[in-house]
């Protein structure tokens, strides 16, 4: 693989972790949702793995393309793909959390 792409696999990296931590952070303080850095992990995943299945895998674009590091790439719907993927998850994790809090304080005490 050539070096410039590592450079666009790690840019891509970046904006995910970017991504997938202003997702949780925005669904913390709207929806009630789950504090801290692990929180984020799922988001940050999801994120790159939509960069990974739209861009990759599918070759799909999404947007107009710019050339960053000798590829053509589709930056501007590709973001929006990724932060869409990061708050659906962030989103879903939410719930997740906030159904097992509540199941937990239902539960009587032995």
């Amino acid at each position: 693989m050539p070096p410039l792409a590592f450079a666009l696999v790690a840019l891509f990296l970046a904006c995910s972790v970017l991504l997938g931590m202003g997702a949780q952070r925005l669904v913390a303080r709207v929806a009630a949702g789950p504090r801290g850095w692990r929180a984020a992990i799922l988001p940050v995943v999801a994120a790159f793995g939509a960069f990974y299945l739209i861009g990759h895998r599918l070759g799909l674009a999404v947007g107009p393309e710019v050339s960053l590091f000798g590829f053509q790439v589709a930056l501007v719907g590709d973001l929006a793909i990724g932060f869409i993927a990061a708050l659906g998850t962030a989103l879903v994790q939410g719930a997740v959390v906030r159904a097992r809090r509540g199941r937990e304080r239902a539960a009587p005490v032995a």
